[in-house]
């Protein structure tokens, strides 16, 4: 039986996805959508809601999960089948070879080769499939630690775009749940009751896992971070940074309070 608090993190997050739909054009009439599916809360988050949101939906478009294996899952990523199959959707697993060698072999790899492979197999695989769209279960806490990963380990202003294309072109790269934090995630998950599947990489120390400790902490003493992150992402003044393509030949100096 449906309660009302799970209702309402259902219209939460609906809201959410909802709103970066709209506000970044995500999607278009017919779009056949590829699910990148992890196991884990976000991905799975992100599948239920893309399948509920069709409802709300101007136009009609389609849903499949892709899940890639790299031999890091903490159970058999199969046993998630029976939840995706209640949603109505096909799901496509396919192995990654070039990371189950790596993992077969012992031989020792960072989270960025991992990564760049698993990206790489769903280009392909949503391709395949004839998908127009990629989506990925990437959440506002995750933009938020990519910004600040970015800042000071890569010395650059950057964080994950909520709609990208493909270096190739063939295919559009969306976030649907750039507004949607991990708290919320988590308590849609419990709420509709389904089960999820670790990646043993998620215990590893990181720079990643760092940050978010950080922002974690920092959040428990400033309600309001995380949404002041999110909204800085959307509210950039080129004429106070330090990169000079940012300004306009000619254009006026900045105004500045004078103390």
């Amino acid at each position: 039986m449906t309660t009302v608090a799970t209702r309402d993190v259902e219209r939460a997050v609906l809201d959410l996805v909802g709103r970066a739909m709209g506000r970044f054009s995500m999607l278009r009439p017919g779009d056949r959508v590829a699910v990148g599916v992890s196991g884990g809360k976000d991905s799975l988050c992100l599948l239920h809601a893309l399948v509920a949101y069709r409802a709300r939906a101007p136009f009609p478009y389609d849903v499949v999960a892709v899940t890639v294996e790299q031999g890091k899952f903490k159970a058999p990523i199969r046993g998630l089948a029976a939840q995706i199959e209640a949603l109505g959707v096909a799901w496509e697993v396919r192995d990654e070879p070039s990371t189950l060698r790596l993992v077969a072999e012992g031989i020792a790899h960072g989270c960025d080769i991992c990564s760049r492979q698993r990206r790489r197999a769903l280009y392909t695989i949503a391709g395949e499939l004839g998908c127009t769209v990629l989506a990925l279960g990437h959440t506002a806490d995750d933009c938020a630690e990519s910004l600040l990963r970015n800042i000071l380990f890569n010395g650059r202003i950057a964080s994950l775009p909520p709609v990208a294309r493909s270096r190739k072109g063939g295919l559009r790269l969306v976030r649907p749940l750039a507004f949607v934090t991990e708290d919320l995630t988590a308590a849609y998950a419990q709420a509709l009751g389904f089960g999820t599947v670790g990646c043993v990489c998620g215990e590893k120390e990181s720079v990643r896992r760092e940050i978010r400790e950080f922002l974690t902490t920092l959040r428990a003493r400033h309600p309001g971070v995380a949404e002041s992150i999110t909204a800085a992402l959307a509210n950039v003044n080129p004429y106070a940074l330090f990169d000079p393509s940012l300004s306009k030949p000619g254009s006026d100096l900045p105004e500045i309070a004078e103390r």
